[in-house]
């Protein structure tokens, strides 16, 4: 079980470099020069997958091995209340949008600045195809990664109460690269309300169905105003 554990640590450096790494690395670069248009967009969306929820995977292997069925049961993809999970994701996420609205509208009203340069480039490159795959995408790799993988895992070793602010908080950091507090905290806080639902329904699809909501949400509203 020990070589299982160093190979599924070994693993995870690529993920963790990969997130957090670039993360650090854009806190140095101007934005005006960050080069975003929607083929970019598509293609990091799609690394991320294969990054986020392909490490996720075979760290899963390594520890338990099994077939492809068996590493996506262990990391909660499964079909028993799948449905009802995504309903009280979709509930969930709604609510969460209303709380953060009033939350930003109120600091706006105290000349707190909420604009972001790389949410706004974002923004401005978005398509009718990138509507839907930008929610679809980072909702399943990044659920994987972060509820699928590292929560279940530290709440099987240390407990939900450590698991669900952990990796709430990794979500969160992996947000710098927006270069914007509001971007750290807000997902920082969506992901305390990902894990509690996670853990509550114990089926990945309660949080991909929420961050999917929050995102396509958010991108729709930019897109068509």
């Amino acid at each position: 079980m020990a070589s299982r554990r160093v190979l599924a640590a070994i693993i995870l450096v690529v993920p963790f470099l990969y997130i957090y790494g670039l993360g650090l690395v854009s806190l140095f670069l101007d934005t005006d020069d960050a080069y975003i248009t929607p083929s970019v967009l598509l293609v990091s969306l799609f690394l991320n997958l294969l990054v986020m929820a392909g490490s996720a995977m075979l760290a899963t292997r390594a520890l338990y091995g099994g077939s492809l069925r068996d590493v996506l049961h262990r990391l909660y993809v499964r079909r028993s209340n799948a449905v009802i999970s995504a309903i009280a994701g979709v509930v969930a996420a709604v609510l969460f949008l209303l709380v953060l609205g009033i939350a930003l509208v109120m600091a706006q009203q105290y000349g707190y600045d909420v604009d972001n340069e790389l949410s706004g480039a974002i923004a401005e490159n978005m398509t009718p195809l990138l509507l839907f795959m930008v929610p679809v995408l980072s909702a399943l790799s990044e659920e994987l990664f972060f509820r699928g993988f590292i929560q279940m895992r530290l709440a099987s070793w240390r407990g939900q109460a450590l698991a669900i602010p952990v990796s709430a908080l990794l979500f969160g950091v992996a947000h710098l690269a927006y270069r914007h507090p509001v971007q750290v905290f807000a997902p920082f806080a969506f992901g305390v309300v990902l894990g509690v639902l996670m853990m509550r329904y114990r089926n990945v699809m309660a949080p991909v169905a929420a961050h999917f909501t929050f995102n396509f949400v958010q991108l729709t509203a930019v897109y068509l105003l």
